[in-house]
């Protein structure tokens, strides 16, 4: 019994769209820092502030999940969180100071990050956590480009408050879909009802651990720049709704992206897809510093949208394909929120020194070492990949056999 319920399926369905919805949230964190900039009349550095804020937030719900996921049931865990990131989200269109912002900020991260965290692991006890992983992050990414198209109109049409407070909206649904989880949704169980921790030999744990130091090192390179993607596109020429219109069809582009795990698997192994997707990255740094039109600033952000989803996708599946406990699986979205935070707070220190181009040079050096860090670990470990059932063909052609 996987305590997925009695229909997994279902379950896993729904756990794909929460996951997705938290994503919406981080994906249209560029828009709130303009707006903070707009709205609360602040600076650039102090709006990143803010969303670094907004992550450290994140950083604490991802801890207190893997804290309470062990103790407390996974459905009631995720409605408390949605509730508390869907109330704080409404109260930022009302905030009156810096602070108040900076506080309800904090809390939305916080109840934002805890659901994450729970529905990663739900995603987790898929047969094939890649192939889930892969799917939320495309369903992510397609509801990400509705979600910025609707920020922009209500901007137009009542402001930045009511813009800021939208967050709520998505979050409010994801509370009504979540009362349709099961009420005993859990970690993997027994029939007995006790918690499994199957041991592998040939799978240690230091490649599960390796892998997600090089997952939090891979996240940071991304958030360094990523926070900061709109106010690019303005440095690059584009008028708003043009940065807008941008970055809407640059999700729809990372959507056909965040397919490609599931499209192709493993085949050849982690290292060479990691290796792919951090040189896809590199490339589309270069776009995004030398895009000057709507269409290419919009492929350039695609791409880079689609190495970050093709990136999570593998290393969260590394990191679960070696974790039989489910130990590391729970601190992934810990060492993401971290890198949310400790990102845009890099990217914040490099724009007080120096130009904005100089950001430029900051991602490549994590995300080097997090490809060093996976290839020393899988070349000097005993690794064999843990199966779910014996079927070796499922590693490399991830569709359903018969």
């Amino acid at each position: 019994m996987s305590g997925l319920g009695d229909s997994p399926q279902q379950t896993l369905v729904i756990a794909g769209l929460l996951y997705s919805f938290s994503l919406i949230l981080i994906n249209i964190a560029p828009f709130f820092v303009g707006m903070y900039v707009v709205h609360f009349q602040v600076s650039l550095s102090a709006a990143g502030v803010v969303q670094t804020v907004d992550q450290a937030g994140g950083l604490l719900g991802a801890a207190v999940g893997f804290v309470l996921m062990p103790r407390f049931g996974w459905k009631g865990l995720v409605l408390i969180a949605l509730l508390i990131a869907a109330v704080s989200n409404a109260f930022t269109a009302t905030a009156d100071s810096y602070a108040v912002l900076c506080a309800v900020r904090f809390l939305a991260g916080f109840g934002a990050m805890l659901s994450t965290t729970v529905t990663a692991c739900v995603l987790a006890q898929a047969t094939v956590p890649l192939r889930a992983y892969s799917a939320g992050l495309a369903a992510g990414m397609l509801l990400s480009a509705a979600a910025v198209w609707l920020l922009d109109a209500l901007r137009i049409a009542y402001g930045d408050a009511i813009a800021l407070g939208s967050g709520a909206l998505w979050l409010g649904f994801g509370g009504l879909l979540a009362l349709f989880l099961p009420r005993q949704l859990s970690g993997p169980v027994n029939p007995h009802g006790e918690a499994v921790t199957p041991r592998a030999p040939h799978c240690p744990q230091t490649v599960g651990k390796t892998a997600l130091i090089a997952l939090l090192l891979f996240s940071v390179s991304i958030n360094v720049i990523y926070v900061f993607i709109e106010h690019f596109g303005f440095a690059n020429g584009l008028a708003r709704g043009d940065a807008t219109n941008a970055l809407a069809l640059g999700f729809l582009f990372a959507a056909a992206g965040s397919l490609i795990p599931t499209m192709f698997g493993v085949a050849g192994g982690h290292l060479k897809w990691i290796s792919m997707t951090t040189l896809i990255f590199f490339g589309s740094l270069v776009g995004i510093y030398s895009a000057q039109t709507t269409v290419l600033f919009a492929l350039a952000f695609g791409v880079c949208a689609s190495a970050w989803c093709m990136g999570l996708a593998y290393y969260m599946s590394l990191i679960a394909q070696n974790d039989p406990e489910r130990r590391y699986t729970r601190m992934i979205y810990i060492v993401n929120a971290a890198a949310q935070s400790i990102g845009p707070a890099i990217g914040v220190l490099v724009l007080t020194r120096a130009t904005p181009p100089a950001v430029f040079a900051v991602p490549p050096v994590p995300a080097l070492l997090a490809v060093l860090l996976v290839a020393i670990a899988l070349s000097t470990s005993s690794f064999l990949p843990l199966r779910v059932h014996s079927r070796p063909q499922e590693d490399l052609y991830p569709w359903p056999l018969p």
